[in-house]
This record gives C-alpha cells, sequence and structure tokens, in this order.
C-alpha cells in the first residue's frame, strides 16, 4: 500500500512539489534539485535517488506520459489541472519505467496526494489509474502517427518542432539517434583536478573503495563513475578537491583554449566555474583568469569552488558584457574564453526540462546575443592571441552562422587549427573547416561546438 509517512516527507510528494514548481519557475531543473536536497535534509540516500529518478524521469519522458493519460481520460487533457497532470504523470512514470513497486501502492499513493493537493480529482485520479491497470498501455502506445516525424516525436518523447527540425537537417535516422541518445541516463563524468591529484591516483583510491570507476577514453582528464552512490559531495576527495562535476566534451573546450602559465585569461561567462578550473590547472595555476559573469550568486559560488579546488589567481568580476560602461580590464588578454550562453540543445540528456521550455524562436535570439558576444570580446584580444568559442549545442544558427558573421566583420581573426592543441583521440571530431563538433548520436558526450580562433594584424573592418 502507500507511504504512511507524513506527505512533505514522501519522495513522491517531494518529487510532486518539484514538478510544479518546475512548471511555475525559471530555475532549471538542475538548480531547482540542488535547492531540493537543501530544503529536505531528511531524505536518505535511497529516497533522494528516488527523487531523482522521478522528476527526471517524468521530465524526460513528459510527452508520452502525457500520451498515455490522455488515451485514458474522460475529459481533455489540457483541461486537467496541472497539478493533477503531474500526479498522473508520476504514477505512469512508475507504471512504465520502473519495476520494483507495486503497481497497486502507485495507484494508492498517486489517490493520497491527489486527496492531499486537489481533493475534487481524487476519483478521476483513480479511475483513470485503475482503467490503466485494467486495460494495460499498450494499445495507446502502439497508435503512432503516420508521418515518420510525428511518430519519431511521440517515441522519444521530444517536442514536434525539435524533432521535425533535427529530421529536415540531418535526416530520420540521425534524429532518431540523437533523440534515443538524450533519453540514455547519462553516466556522471568528473574532470580529475590536476593541482590536486593525478587521475591515476584517484583512479587507485576509488577502486580501493571498490567503486565502479573507469578513464574517459577521449579526455586525459575525465574519470566516469558507473552507478554513483550518494552526493557529490560524499565521493572520496571531493573536500580535498579531487575533481570537479564536468562531462567529457565540455573538458575538450578548455584543451582547445590551451592556456599557459603567465598568461592573462578571460573566462567571459564563467558560470559556476567549471571550465575556470580547467583552465587553472591547465596553466599549472600559474595564470591571471578574469572569471566574468552578470549573475553575482554564480560567482560567490565559484569563488568558493575555486577555494576547493587550490586554484588561486582568478578574479571574479560581475560584468554584463552587453551593456555599457565596459569594465576596465587593463590592456588586453592572452587568451578568451566565450562559453556563450545558447539554446542548450545539445546537453538534454542531463537537462531533460529543456525539452519543454526551448522554443523554436529562442534559438535565433541566442545566435544574435553570442554573434554580438563575440564582437564586443574581439576587443579584448591581443594580436597574436587566440579567441574560444564554445556552446553546447550543434544548431546552425547558434554554431556555423555565428562563425561565418563573425570572420565577415572581423578579417583580422582566423581559424586556427586544433589539432595542434587538442589531444590525439579528439582529432577524429575536427571538421574540415577546423571546427569541433561533438554529436550525441555518434559519440558518448553532450553536444558541443567549439572552435579557436586567432587574431593576426589589423586589417579593414568590415561594418
Amino acid at each position: 500500500m502507500g507511504s504512511c509517512r507524513p506527505p512533505s516527507r514522501d519522495p513522491r510528494s517531494i518529487a510532486l512539489g518539484l514538478l510544479d514548481r518546475l512548471d511555475t519557475s525559471r530555475l532549471t531543473l538542475d538548480r531547482l534539485m540542488e535547492t531540493a536536497v537543501n530544503a529536505h535534509p531528511h531524505l536518505d540516500q535511497r529516497d533522494r535517488a528516488l527523487v531523482f529518478a522521478l522528476v527526471y524521469g517524468v521530465q524526460r519522458w513528459r510527452s508520452r506520459l502525457d500520451h498515455v493519460a490522455a488515451g485514458f481520460a474522460t475529459r481533455p487533457w489540457r483541461q486537467v489541472d496541472p497539478t493533477v497532470r503531474n500526479i498522473l504523470r508520476l504514477a505512469l512514470f512508475q507504471l512504465l519505467f520502473l519495476d520494483r513497486i507495486p503497481a497497486p501502492a502507485i495507484v494508492h499513493t498517486a489517490v493520497d496526494l491527489a486527496k492531499d493537493r486537489v481533493p475534487r480529482a481524487a476519483n478521476f485520479v483513480n479511475a483513470l489509474l485503475r482503467n490503466v491497470l485494467r486495460r494495460g498501455t499498450e494499445t495507446v502506445l502502439a497508435s503512432l502517427p503516420r508521418d515518420p516525424v510525428a511518430a519519431l516525436a511521440l517515441e522519444t518523447a521530444f517536442p514536434a518542432w525539435l524533432a521535425a527540425r533535427w529530421a529536415e537537417r540531418d535526416g530520420l535516422d540521425t534524429a532518431r539517434r540523437r533523440c534515443q541518445a538524450a533519453n540514455r541516463i547519462p553516466p556522471l563524468t568528473l574532470r580529475i583536478n590536476r593541482l590536486r591529484a593525478s587521475r591515476r591516483e584517484v583512479l587507485a583510491a576509488w577502486q580501493t573503495e571498490g567503486m565502479d570507476a573507469a578513464p574517459t577514453v577521449t579526455s586525459p582528464d575525465g574519470m566516469v563513475i558507473r552507478q554513483p552512490q550518494g552526493p557529490i559531495q560524499q565521493l572520496p576527495g571531493y573536500d580535498a578537491g579531487w575533481f570537479q562535476v564536468q562531462d567529457e566534451a565540455a573538458q575538450l573546450v578548455c584543451m582547445l583554449a590551451a592556456p599557459q602559465p603567465g598568461q592573462r585569461i578571460l573566462d567571459a561567462c564563467c558560470g559556476l566555474g567549471g571550465k575556470t578550473g580547467h583552465l587553472a590547472a591547465l596553466a599549472g595555476n600559474r595564470a591571471e583568469i578574469w572569471a566574468t559573469d552578470r549573475d553575482t550568486r554564480k560567482l560567490a559560488d565559484l569563488a568558493i569552488e575555486m577555494r576547493r579546488l587550490g586554484v588561486s589567481g582568478v578574479r571574479p568580476l560581475a560584468v554584463n558584457w552587453l551593456q555599457s560602461p565596459q569594465p576596465d580590464v587593463g590592456e588586453g588578454f592572452d587568451l578568451v574564453l566565450l562559453d556563450a550562453p545558447c539554446s542548450g540543445l545539445g546537453v538534454i540528456g542531463r537537462n531533460p526540462d529543456a525539452k519543454w521550455r526551448r522554443r523554436p524562436e529562442d534559438v535565433q535570439r541566442h545566435a544574435r546575443r553570442q554573434l554580438a558576444l563575440m564582437e564586443v570580446l574581439a576587443d579584448q584580444v591581443k594580436t597574436g592571441a587566440s579567441l574560444v568559442y564554445a556552446v553546447c549545442t550543434l544548431e546552425p544558427e547558434e554554431t556555423d552562422a555565428v562563425i561565418a558573421a563573425f570572420l565577415g566583420r572581423r578579417p583580422d581573426f582566423g581559424i586556427q587549427a586544433p589539432q595542434a592543441v587538442l589531444p590525439a583521440p579528439a582529432h577524429r571530431l575536427v571538421r574540415s573547416d577546423g571546427t569541433v563538433r561533438i554529436d550525441p548520436a555518434d559519440e558518448p558526450m553532450d553536444g558541443f561546438f567549439m572552435v579557436r580562433l586567432q587574431r593576426h594584424a589589423s586589417r579593414h573592418r568590415r561594418c
């Protein structure tokens, strides 16, 4: 039967509250989950894992769950109360994707949640779910649209516009593989902090602890942990600064930047400092790094993270590069990294809520901002120095088109061949034009685009 714990302490009740907040909040799923962990310290490891599995699972498969629910509902699905929709999504996700929880207990808990949150809907929830148990979901799930793209969208739980965009551009097979890759639960990938330990030392220590860990193939700094147990903060070596959470693709960005000791470096949109820490480590902690972001809360967290990692020489600075006046950052930089804000369509596997938050017009909106940032930051690059542009998306408007437009306006910049700085296993990712493109349809990594540009002696600029 259902849980006898108070509703506020039950993992399903907590998951429901998070899904409701996600529908109305501007917080991303990962930030929302971080606040939830802090707000519910009573959760043990098992319950915490269940909350994460429920929330991420519902977001990953939301439109497919909605399709099933709508097939059994006695009223139009869009007219159902938003909280009731989330109660049913939670129950259907457990029925379809989890096999450790008895079906009657799932239904009982869902009805209890409805009685607690939307009492008038309890009978509706009970009737729909018992109908699902009685008739099964095979017929509903088998009723796919005849149009192959619409069928792909429903089968893989992707928005129709995004499935159509990928299928039209890259073909139906590639679009399917990309959608399927995004629906697989990604492994926990870490970057070993060279300032505190070597990958070999960390691997040996973790294997001694009985952890299932293995080095990444493409990045020489990466490590994958299969089936991690507990929060990141409980992993051996966290307090000692042995690692940061960072996907293998993201690790290649700083390797493409190839920072050197003694350089002045600008990490222009530093966020929480994942790449800031890597830049410092690659430069042997002997570079001057200006870490700028417009979010002061992220900068405060970055400062704490740099201390944990043993990083020195980082100057956090609150800056919006698209607002005047520009900050006084000195005479220019030997290296500028622009890890630009983007649509994030390459990292849906880690952020499944992006599927439902993004709109087609967001891609072009981000592209305009990315090009504007490139043009502003170009003036911060010394002659002979490098500007590295990276985004966690593969959309042409945010990748090739941004670079083409920038080079058309700034002929004093040109693409540098990346093979000289990237590790050899990453050379397969380099395209003929010198850009790097990582597609989750083909690689077990996040989707990324990156390019290294060098500023030459001044030439006539085009307006």
